[in-house]
């Protein structure tokens, strides 16, 4: 059943993790490590588009022969953007799976856990409700 919020009544297998200590580490770290990539990628674009608007004469010096500086700085951009993906690569197979994937083993065994506990209630409910059907069709004598 939906409440107000939109929310579906009963709580899921993950309703525990979210008060545990290692799942706020775990945003912890990739809050901070998404802001400093995000930080990183945007300073870094806007510098450029800055630099290619208002410092025309250093963007078209030349650096390499007929290559200038903003072709340069331009094909730095997609060298970034390649490192920061490596890095944030790097840093979640290190420091966030293996503690998602602890919680969500845990998760997972206390969700299986209630599910066996579920069913053994209703098996029980089912033999403690159990009565003997009557027999049609024979008469005692």
């Amino acid at each position: 059943m939906m409440g107000g919020s939109g929310r579906h009544g009963s709580p899921g297998p993950y309703a525990d993790v979210v008060q545990d200590r290692r799942f706020r580490l775990l945003r912890t770290r990739f809050r901070r490590l998404a802001i400093g990539i995000v930080a990183s990628f945007l300073g870094w674009y806007f510098l450029y588009i800055s630099l290619s608007a208002f410092a025309r004469d250093f963007m078209a010096y030349p650096a390499i022969g007929n290559i200038n500086v903003a072709l340069l700085l331009g094909i730095l951009q997609f060298v970034s953007t390649f490192v920061l993906a490596w890095r944030y690569t790097r840093y979640a197979r290190r420091m966030l799976d293996p503690l998602a994937a602890q919680l969500r083993d845990e998760a997972d065994q206390r969700q299986a856990e209630l599910e066996r506990h579920e069913q053994m209630l209703a098996e029980r409910r089912r033999i403690e409700n159990w009565s003997p059907q009557p027999r049609h069709g024979r008469r005692r004598r």
